[in-house]
């Protein structure tokens, strides 16, 4: 996989913003957190490249973007080890949004880090980004292959949106996929429950066009619930 150029943006309550940069980040072919590279304040603006969390501590981010020189899969705040907000992320030069409001504020602390799955254009890898209405904010991919059903893990543990989310009930939500039309699942990102029903859908963003923004979602979810991709080749 080859390095490639991302950069990026966060605003805080205070009104003062910081850029990102990071000009040979490795790609990643998963999604997975695993995968993930930090991104870290643009040496050029703050002396020297800095975690988020050390730049800015006690600040609260409010917005941000991530722009990649390729295809992103994911952006978010680390807490030790763990998402806990997730940022837009796409292409440079097709942002259309600019600086987006996070699901939530994050107060940073000591140790916080913005952490990156960047990926080759090539890579088919579909993200879903889930904002629960208790804060909890996780990410599911995977990544197709064919005409095939592709069941998305989250970033973490590697389990399906009902293990991962069981009792929670997820208020805003973002979509990400480079297979247009090959989506046959209504576009996007069908949930199922238990007994194979549908219980929510939401229609991807391709990145590498335009940037995906959170969309108003209001769907509870149960063991044994999967987050499926269905495609047509």
């Amino acid at each position: 996989m080859a390095d490639t150029d991302v950069t990026g943006s966060i605003r805080f309550s205070d009104g003062t913003s910081v850029p990102l940069e990071n000009l040979a980040m490795t790609e990643s072919a998963s999604g997975l957190a695993s995968t993930a590279v930090e991104l870290q304040t643009d040496a050029t603006f703050t002396v020297s490249a800095q975690s988020i969390g050390t730049y800015a501590q006690e600040k609260t981010i409010v917005a941000a973007q991530i722009l990649t020189e390729t295809s992103g899969s994911n952006a978010y705040v680390d807490r030790q080890g763990l998402p806990i907000a997730f940022i837009p992320i796409c292409r440079a030069g097709v942002s259309n949004l600019g600086l987006q409001n996070l699901c939530k504020p994050v107060r940073l602390q000591p140790g916080d880090r913005i952490m990156v799955c960047n990926a080759a254009n090539a890579t088919r890898t579909a993200t879903f980004v889930a904002c629960c209405s208790d804060g909890t904010e996780r990410a599911f991919v995977g990544t197709p292959s064919g005409a095939a059903t592709t069941s998305l893990v989250d970033t973490v543990t590697g389990n399906k949106i009902g293990d991962t989310l069981q009792g929670k009930t997820i208020v805003k939500a973002m979509m990400q996929s480079v297979d247009g039309i090959k989506l046959t699942s209504g576009g996007g990102v069908a949930i199922v429950n238990a007994q194979g029903a549908v219980v929510g859908v939401l229609p991807a963003t391709d990145q590498t066009q335009s940037q995906a923004q959170w969309i108003s979602f209001n769907t509870n979810i149960q063991l044994n619930f999967d987050a499926q991709v269905v495609t047509s080749a």
